[in-house]
């Protein structure tokens, strides 16, 4: 009889959404920025996605799942999830910073990040990190190395914050 009163239990628990949480992924949208006027400028949709310590990296993952029908019908878009299938390694958390650490993948899955315009991307990926209090900013490496990131974009210098280019963090 115990037994039965805990399945019900933790039944009614799950099926009230026990153990989730929501948050915002963000996208481009046609109808609130024609044309990528702005390439910088996304826009949240929201998510439910199962309650977990890395939150950070489950909502990169929800953002690299792409665009559902329904955020399609209201003109959102982002990059494809063939583009981004396999191209993030890990996302540490500490000292206000996340650290995005990139697979090889993303050389040849997202050349077009690295183009004018192809700034949006990270606008994506930094609004999604940067719903959550404890990131103030983002820094990224490929295969743990910030330099290849940050000369990859064509920024050439990894920003000072990383005191020598040092990939310690995104380990």
């Amino acid at each position: 009889m115990k037994g039965l009163a805990l399945f019900i239990l933790v039944g009614a628990f799950s099926s009230a959404g026990f153990g989730q949480r929501t948050i915002k992924v963000y996208f481009h949208n046609e109808k609130q920025n024609p044309k990528q006027a702005d390439c910088n400028k996304v826009f949240a949709v929201t998510r439910t996605i199962p309650d977990t310590f890395g939150v950070a990296k489950a909502a990169l993952e929800e953002l690299f799942k792409g665009t559902t029908k329904e955020d399609e019908e209201k003109d959102f878009w982002g990059f494809p999830p063939a583009e981004t299938k396999g191209i993030l390694k890990s996302v540490n958390v500490k000292n206000d910073a996340a650290y995005v650490n990139f697979t090889e993948k993303v050389y040849e899955q997202l050349g077009a990040a690295t183009t004018s315009c192809g700034g949006g991307f990270f606008a994506m990926l930094e609004n999604t990190l940067m719903q959550f209090p404890k990131i103030k900013k983002v820094f990224y490496a490929i295969e743990g190395n910030p330099a290849d990131f940050y000369d990859w974009v064509q920024v050439r210098e990894c920003p000072k914050e990383l005191k020598n280019c040092s990939g310690k963090d995104f380990q």
